[in-house]
């Protein structure tokens, strides 16, 4: 239970879950692949870089299917090696547009990753919401709100539940450059858990703050370049020492 909560607060979580966007699903028959490149530069002594892979696929219309895998490169502390790279969880994620303004989302995080990333408790993650976007002209809106929970895990130990609301307003210029800005926000509730029973002080409430801004360029149809900057504001339990920044690269491909 202790390394549990102690790798919730060591480099915790950053904005996002696994959901791919915050926009309706590809047409059926149409996917996407991404590779990318994630810094995270907290206010205190820790940093990480990661490298990830990560596909969608719409398999029939409105249904989309995607994975991300990720790999921690490393971990660093004042400056030394923490050991603590390799595997990240495997987020399995399904979308399906019920509306051509709304979906709604299921993201199951399989344990997978190294125990010095991720622990060795093995618990499972399920994030489950809806979306809304919409096209105002020039800019496309796109919004979520989920809830998120694990299971326990060989510790028997829970973290409490997150409630997320985010959107994202991308700026349609006329040509291959798109900037956006965004906002999540990550909401504890409950407590921890250990065989079923409360463990310590409250946890409702505690928030965690991340606003980011990008740039998108489109080389071609086929091919597209992303890079954006995250801000963590927010508790501990969420934001390594009430702030981090958040770097990330990447490029996708459509098929």
């Amino acid at each position: 239970m202790i390394k549990k909560i102690a790798l919730a607060g060591a480099l915790a979580a950053t904005a996002s879950f696994a959901t791919w966007d915050k926009f309706p699903v590809l047409d059926a028959g149409k996917g996407q692949a991404k590779v990318g490149f994630k810094y995270q530069m907290p206010e205190d002594k820790w940093s990480a870089a990661d490298l990830y892979v990560g596909a969608r696929y719409a398999v029939i219309q409105n249904l989309e299917l995607g994975v991300v895998l990720d790999y921690r490169l490393f971990t660093h502390y004042d400056g030394e090696d923490a050991k603590r790279d390799g595997l990240d969880n495997l987020p399995i994620m399904v979308r399906y547009q019920f509306m051509p303004t709304m979906n709604a989302f299921l993201d199951v995080t399989l344990p997978i990753g190294a125990d010095e990333v991720v622990g060795e408790d093995g618990e499972i993650g399920f994030h489950a919401g809806v979306q809304f976007s919409q096209n105002f002209g020039m800019i496309s809106l796109g919004t979520e709100a989920g809830l998120a929970l694990e299971t326990a895990g060989d510790d028997k130990t829970t973290p409490p539940w997150k409630l997320n609301i985010g959107a994202e307003a991308d700026f349609a210029l006329g040509g291959p450059v798109t900037p956006y800005v965004g906002l999540d926000l990550i909401m504890e509730l409950g407590k921890y858990t250990y065989d079923g029973d409360n463990v310590g002080e409250g946890h409702t409430g505690d928030l965690g703050i991340f606003p980011y801004v990008g740039v998108g360029y489109s080389i071609n149809q086929m091919i597209s370049l992303d890079a954006s900057v995250s801000l963590g504001l927010g508790n501990e339990h969420l934001v390594d020492d009430d702030m981090d920044l958040t770097i990330d690269v990447n490029a996708k491909f459509n098929f």
